[in-house]
């Protein structure tokens, strides 16, 4: 795997900081532009664990091979924490050609027989060797590969809450309006520097216009609950058939990719997760991967914490204002499992929720469609659409082409919450953000304020 360091030649020689632009600042100041020169090196291959346990390898990340190990502790799901046993068939130094094709033939049988149990329905594949060979029956008898998710499972069912939620509620945040964005299965980490991160001023007007729809939202819950039964308000939290059954007619469908995220309509806790083929081939990862990071919260963000920060903002203000409305915003979406230098996919996000007979949100179902440079101009050129400002303000004022090829440093530098307080384009977009939240929440925090007056108690009389 190749890459290149982010500190130019000069800056290295005398071990000082640099930093991403070409030339770097250093050398631009020193008129040293043509020193600025970037190696690029080969690093050897990573060393892998050689026994990790089956959740550590689904998650992809280092395991200390304890058993169970320190990562499974910490989640408790000490049970869950099993190693899978690696048979390593034995070559013979000096044998000859025609006993090296019958031990190929040997082992073309064994898997047969692996395929044949495997076929008939039984949790764990049984492979026995031939009695004759002792190598391999001392090595492969009565093994048993644990497989811990379906192969053609697309979907999952979850009953723990996130942790994030509580994080985030300790800093001040409001709890249920960012219910569902930090319960679908992003990594904390990455969520967390997003909002640790805003400029004071920005992050004074959106902890002010979330409150205020975190009050408008109590207020609902409130009134609803008071004029309806408990037992109904509880009825409704339940999946139907029906749902389900429309996804997996979905499931083939390949012209878009379809995530429909389930959710307790009293608390916002995730309750299931459907994830469809085209999902995965847009995000270049096999369904299993998929599922894996999500269910255990370790999904990294597929767009720039710009980007995402917008969505969230975004969202919940249309759908505050427009409740039976789907919400269409244009993303350049990352390539997770991708190797080249462009990751990137700029896609049309379709988003409809759907609220229970109360109005409370059950379910938001995201629809992603893959863009060519001919779509994505038709959209932009739309300016009758009301979502071309949120548009505008996500990409910048970039075209696609320029908008993919900067995909890569955003998602590093560009584009986090960080870096762009580094650069003055970046403030400006910072700004101009903030203007757009105060002029877009402004009724809901005035109604937040005079349902809060009329909760004061009056002056004694």
């Amino acid at each position: 795997m190749k890459r290149i360091r982010l500190a130019c030649q000069a800056c290295k020689n005398v071990k000082l900081k640099c930093d991403n632009f070409a030339p770097c600042t250093r050398c631009t100041r020193l008129n040293m532009q043509g020193s600025c020169i970037r190696v690029r090196v080969e690093k050897g291959r990573r060393k892998r664990g050689s026994d990790s346990c089956v959740p550590c390898k689904q998650s992809k990340v280092k395991c200390d091979e304890g058993r169970p190990c320190s990562r499974c502790k910490q989640k408790r799901k000490e049970d869950g924490c099993v190693y899978q046993v690696v048979v390593i068939s034995r070559h013979i130094a000096g044998s000859k050609d025609q006993d090296h094709d019958h031990t190929l033939a040997k082992e073309q049988a064994l898997v047969l027989e692996q395929e044949q149990g495997r076929d008939s329905g039984s949790g764990t594949d049984l492979v026995q060797a031939s009695p004759t060979d002792s190598d391999q029956l001392a090595c492969m008898q009565e093994l048993q590969v644990e497989r811990p998710l379906d192969f053609w499972a697309r979907s999952l069912s979850f009953d723990q809450p996130s942790l994030l939620r509580e994080h985030m509620n300790s800093m001040g945040w409001p709890d249920r309006v960012l219910a569902r964005h930090l319960e679908i299965g992003y990594c904390s980490k990455d969520v967390m520097n997003i909002f640790v991160s805003l400029p004071p001023r920005l992050q004074e007007v959106t902890r002010r216009a979330l409150d205020a729809m975190e009050i408008i939202m109590a207020d609902k819950m409130m009134k609803q609950a008071g004029a309806l039964p408990a037992q109904l308000l509880m009825g409704s939290e339940k999946i139907s058939e029906e749902d389900l059954e429309l996804e997996r007619v979905l499931y083939g469908n390949e012209n878009f990719g379809m995530v429909n995220h389930y959710m307790l309509p009293s608390t916002g806790q995730r309750m299931y997760l459907y994830v469809s083929d085209a999902t995965c081939r847009i995000l270049g990862l096999h369904a299993e991967e998929a599922l894996a990071r999500l269910a255990s919260r370790e999904l990294p963000l597929v767009m720039t914490e710009f980007n995402f920060f917008c969505y969230i903002v975004f969202s919940t203000w249309f759908f505050a204002t427009y409740p039976g409305r789907p919400l269409s915003l244009v993303v350049c979406i990352r390539d997770i499992g991708s190797k080249r230098e462009k990751g990137g996919v700029i896609t049309r996000l379709v988003q409809q929720p759907e609220f229970d007979c109360y109005g409370r949100m059950r379910s938001m179902k995201t629809m992603m469609f893959p863009l060519d440079k001919e779509s994505n101009e038709s959209l932009v050129e739309n300016h009758h659409d009301p979502l071309s400002t949120f548009n505008h303000l996500i990409s910048g004022g970039r075209d696609f082409d320029t908008w993919i090829n900067d995909f890569e440093s955003d998602m590093s530098a560009g584009e986090t919450i960080l870096g762009m307080q580094k650069s003055k384009q970046g403030m400006e977009r910072l700004e101009a953000l903030e203007r757009e939240l105060v002029r877009m929440y402004q009724p809901f925090v005035e109604h937040a304020d005079r349902i809060l007056k009329e909760k004061m108690p009056g002056p004694a009389g």
